[in-house]
């Protein structure tokens, strides 16, 4: 077998976006490959156009069908074609970032992989309606098969390059949909190592008229056939229980709760999910253990539903589970409502800066916006810092080698607002890899009285500063006033209003009342047990040199924060307001691996290790600590 790569593209009417798809091949610096494209019998001018790039490209081949077979044959007949020893899959809607196969290929080489791995970008075509485009990172953590199982776009094989001969072994499902789930998924589980990089990126287009993106159609049941087919192949490995967990999660649970309400007819929803329900009885969905993380993320409203949904659907009460899906929609687009400009435009934050710049203030602020990957929310965050009642002395964005368009996006903000605000740039050459990392630069750029580090993808009341900044004008010896914060999901809409709740976890009350107290006191009476600060971006810090505070977190990954705000709050004194200003942004279903839960539980008790240095804990704050544990370890299934 030649060493290569063989690149296969299924096509079906896609003429209007295949020269950009073969262009962002062609352009890329191969040496040996080829391109098999397989046509499906389409009737617009697909064929005319791959047939036009052959003439000049000997390393093009179109195979075509005399029938419509679908994804899933003609993937199979290109891999009986292929002579190289690397395949890549590419949509023919879909186009590549120029370093898309030298990352893959050296990430692939450099770590002796069967598979490489990259994110993948969704870009929304003009059909959708302000549908963002965002990057989706597909794997968090360490290089484990959990990990690369544990995303929604485990099963795609376009944002993936494969050793040929363990392709073979698992041919593609032919004449089905979700044919993906049956060889990629099992690919994944079979492979003996798989590789991950973060410096390139697939694009892949969101289309309304595809078919992934139609209303319901009990095609969709095909589902269950790429189930089928996948359990018979990887039932014999080890660790099977924990992978077919994790797939279950993603591939089956993520559409039961997502897919049916789409549909807007309620007869068609509930033949939907009537069929649903008998099909995913042997999967036992509501014993999944990352299912019950699902839910454990979710706001009280918001789990109500989704656990009541599924119990009416799993135990055949589809009508009433439609029911319930017709209220809930009624209700998110009734009573759950954006609490910020929409459409924003750099029109709207240079207005805002101009108002901005005629402000006055006893004390200078500081902010501070750390940015990683989060272009589509930067309009939101600069225009939710720039309406601020309060006067805002001075912005600096840091950008922490982002791989979106974020640079472009900031550029053109500092550019168009510096005539009327004090605001600057500062871009990392290299990935900090880590949020305190950044937070500490911001600490040393800031020249004012308090700094607000007002992460990127969050945003806030108009009315934030003002209230977080009144006690701090009056008593100095302040060093964080905070606020309550809410939940919100990536479109910005609030799912938890308050995370007083989640706080609180002995039920005390302290956080119902506004208050201003020294920090020890917070620390030995609260703060000791749990970290009583949701979100940095609700923070207003008194500034100073944080050096020594910043060094004890760096090594932490999952609870630096807190660590931080323990060291800062023995400095002086904390205020809270009770009022919910500040919205932190929830993104996708943040179900966390049990790796990262082993790692955070881990810190924790190194957190409280540094607690009882500050102080002599108590019998009853040593019991409540471990009653804390005994939680964690049943919530997160660490037993």
């Amino acid at each position: 077998m030649k060493q290569g790569i063989s690149i296969i593209i299924p096509c079906y009417n896609t003429a209007a976006y295949i020269e950009k798809c073969l262009d962002s091949i062609l352009n890329q610096n191969l040496k040996d490959y080829e391109i098999i494209l397989v046509d499906d019998c389409s009737s617009d001018d697909t064929v005319r156009i791959i047939e036009s790039y052959q003439k000049n490209n000997t390393n093009i081949k179109l195979l075509t069908n005399k029938e419509n077979k679908g994804a899933g044959y003609n993937r199979n007949r290109a891999l009986k074609e292929a002579k190289y020893d690397l395949i890549s899959f590419v949509d023919s809607d879909d186009y590549l970032e120029l370093n898309f196969y030298a990352e893959l290929r050296k990430t692939m080489n450099t770590k002796n992989a069967d598979v490489a791995v990259c994110d993948i970008y969704i870009k929304y075509d003009d059909t959708f309606d302000q549908e963002q485009n965002v990057r989706v990172v597909e794997c968090t953590g360490k290089e484990l098969k959990e990990n690369f199982l544990n995303t929604g776009h485990a099963a795609s094989p376009c944002n993936k390059l494969f050793k040929k001969d363990l392709l073979l072994k698992y041919p593609f499902p032919e004449e089905i949909m979700n044919e993906d789930i049956a060889t990629v998924l099992a690919v994944l589980v079979h492979a003996k190592k798989i590789a991950y990089t973060e410096n390139t990126y697939y694009n892949y287009l969101q289309r309304k008229k595809s078919v992934q993106n139609n209303t319901l159609s009990f095609v969709r049941f095909d589902l269950f056939k790429a189930l089928d087919v996948l359990e018979k192949r990887i039932k014999n490995v080890s660790n099977f229980k924990k992978y077919w967990d994790i797939i279950i999660y993603q591939q089956l649970i993520m559409f039961y709760l997502y897919i049916p309400p789409k549909e807007p007819n309620f007869t068609k929803r509930k033949a939907f999910l009537k069929e649903l329900s008998k099909k995913s009885k042997k999967y036992k969905i509501r014993q999944n253990s990352y299912y019950h993380d699902f839910i454990a993320n979710q706001g009280k409203k918001h789990q109500i539903y989704y656990r009541t949904y599924v119990k009416l659907n799993d135990t055949g009460h589809s009508l009433l589970a439609s029911f319930l899906i017709s209220f809930y929609l009624f209700y998110l687009k009734h009573f759950i409502k954006y609490l910020i400009k929409e459409d924003i435009t750099i029109t709207d934050l240079i207005n805002e800066a101009i108002k901005q710049s005629k402000k006055k203030s006893s004390v200078e602020v500081s902010v501070v916006i750390p940015n990683y990957n989060y272009e589509q929310f930067l309009y939101q965050r600069l225009y939710s810092i720039l309406y601020q009642k309060e006067k805002v002395s001075e912005i600096i964005i840091l950008d922490d080698c982002s791989k979106d368009n974020s640079r472009e996006v900031i550029d053109d903000i500092v550019e168009k607002l510096a005539p009327y605000i004090d605001i600057k740039k500062i871009y990392n050459e290299t990935n900090s890899g880590s949020a305190f990392k950044q937070w500490e630069k911001g600490f040393k750029e800031a020249t004012k009285d308090y700094v607000w580090i007002a992460e990127a993808d969050d945003y806030c009341s108009n009315r934030f500063l003002t209230t977080v900044l009144k006690p701090m004008k009056k008593e100095k010896d302040i060093v964080i006033s905070y606020c309550d914060t809410a939940f919100i999901d990536r479109l910005g809409k609030i799912f938890l209003r308050s995370i007083k709740p989640e706080i609180d976890i002995l039920k005390t009350g302290h956080w119902d009342k506004s208050f201003v107290i020294d920090g020890m006191i917070e620390i030995k009476n609260h703060a000791y047990l749990n970290c009583t600060i949701a979100n940095v971006s609700s923070v207003i810090f008194k500034r100073d040199d944080y050096s020594e505070e910043f060094l004890k977190s760096s090594t932490f990954k999952q609870a630096g924060d807190w660590l931080f705000y323990l060291n800062v709050m023995k400095k002086g004194k904390i205020a809270y307001s009770n009022k919910t200003y500040n919205y932190y942004r929830v993104h996708g279903n943040n179900v966390t691996s049990t790796t990262k839960k082993v790692a955070h539980f881990a810190e924790i008790k190194m957190v409280h290790e540094e607690v009882g240095k500050m102080f002599n804990l108590t019998k009853n704050q040593k019991q409540q600590i471990k009653k804390r544990y005994e939680f964690l370890e049943d919530v997160w299934n660490l037993k």
